[in-house]
């Protein structure tokens, strides 16, 4: 095992340059006796502001049913969205791409897609709408970065259906007094709680704000929120990106690394995005997180909302070039891989589970062309849509969060 080589400040050439010396460090967590690779529990976040609840509901086992995808094949990145994109991948036709079989599964959720988003949208729309916080323009959905990532979804459902009723209630949240006072507020530092997670969700509402409606109004808050969410990602010590890589929650520095990294794409701002290249290889890329977070370890870890080993995988393969995705998919890209859809999450973050490990499942699909990911992506999507009780009710623990990441989830597979 390599020791992992990280950064205290700042990532890339220019930053290995400019260090006096670089901080090696051998991370031997997890690691029995022998020096193998036991276990890990990933890292719990002590993030969430004080109105929170939902980092409140505590974790547990879930019930779950079966399924097996295998892989390999190239990555491909959008240039210009930072979205997954691919060029040999056919996701209008009904069958399947590797073999030419009919695939009746992917068939129907892609007929049901648009009915799928209505759904979502109702509790939605209901928690954007709601005054559960002092926050400026971000007040509804019990928290900030729910309500945030409800106006993302709110926008991508109008970009993705054409109804003007979504893109109406988003409009007249994000007013200019709100958003100059939300700016204000990050500006001074006022929502410390919010790194990394709320943030990096911030910088997906505010590319999708441009994309759905042409809109640039959020543009300076996204900007000012991207400098704090780099600041913090370069702050961090090598024990607390090990522990960033590993957290199922809101630490996960996957996620922040890949949002800032489809922000550098999306604004054009180079300096950012080779910053956020050199943190995937010299980081993310580690093989103690191939020893401590393989894929297989998704199916026995299932007791937060975020999976960190997909999302990790999620990242690589957007970040990466092709040919090093196709070298570490090649090493780490399990042949053939269980992963359960939950069927009743036995607490409430679990309930965000089946969406968000979507993301990662359509991004590996993406990446690689194996239809069998995005088989396992549908099983998923499919499987929590068809529980309403886990996402359009109990505002406390689902309706006022995890419909948004259902719609995020559904919002990939248009990407082509």
């Amino acid at each position: 095992m390599r020791p992992m080589m990280l950064a205290m400040t700042m990532f890339g050439p220019a930053a290995r340059l400019a260090r006096s010396s670089t901080i090696a460090l051998t991370v031997a967590l997890g690691c029995g006796d022998d020096g193998s690779a036991g276990t890990s529990a990933a890292a719990s976040s002590t993030a969430g502001e004080s109105e929170n609840t939902d980092s409140d509901a505590g974790s547990g086992t879930a019930t779950q049913a079966t399924g097996t995808a295998s892989s390999g094949g190239e990555s491909a990145t959008d240039s210009d969205s930072g979205s997954e994109s691919s060029t040999n991948t056919d996701t209008d036709t009904d069958t399947d791409t590797d073999t030419g079989a009919p695939d009746p599964a992917w068939d129907e959720f892609y007929g049901m897609r648009e009915d799928y988003l209505h759904a979502l949208a109702v509790p939605i729309v209901d928690c954007v709408q709601k005054a559960d916080t002092s926050h400026p323009a971000f007040h509804g959905c019990i928290d900030w970065h729910s309500a945030v990532h409800a106006t993302y979804s709110l926008l991508a459902i109008y970009r993705l259906t054409g109804d003007t009723d979504y893109l109406d209630v988003v409009d007249a949240t994000l007013d200019p007094e709100s958003l100059a006072a939300e700016l204000m507020a990050v500006e001074n530092d006022m929502l410390p709680q919010e790194l990394p997670y709320g943030y990096s969700w911030f910088l997906t509402l505010a590319r999708e704000r441009e994309q759905a409606s042409d809109e640039t109004d959020l543009v300076p808050l996204g900007d000012a929120i991207a400098v704090k969410l780099r600041a913090w990602l370069a702050a961090q010590s090598p024990q607390e990106l090990l522990a960033g890589g590993l957290a199922d929650d809101y630490a996960n520095v996957s996620w922040a690394a890949l949002n800032l990294y489809q922000w550098a794409v999306h604004t054009g701002d180079d300096e950012l995005r080779l910053e956020m290249e050199a943190f995937v290889d010299e980081v993310l890329i580690d093989s103690i997180f191939d020893e401590m977070c393989p894929l297989s370890q998704e199916e026995g870890d299932a007791d937060d909302f975020f999976p960190p080993c997909l999302h990790r995988a999620r990242a690589l393969s957007l970040i990466l070039s092709g040919a090093e995705f196709e070298d570490w998919a090649a090493d780490n890209l399990p042949a053939e891989l269980t992963l359960t859809p939950i069927v009743d999450p036995s607490a409430a973050h679990i309930a965000g589970l089946n969406f968000s490990r979507a993301w990662g499942l359509w991004s590996l699909y993406r990446a690689t062309a194996d239809v069998q990911w995005r088989s396992l992506y549908v099983a998923h999507v499919v499987t929590h849509i068809e529980q309403p009780a886990y996402w359009a009710e109990d505002y406390y623990k689902h309706s006022h969060w995890v419909a948004q990441f259902g719609v995020y989830a559904i919002a990939l597979s248009y990407d082509l």
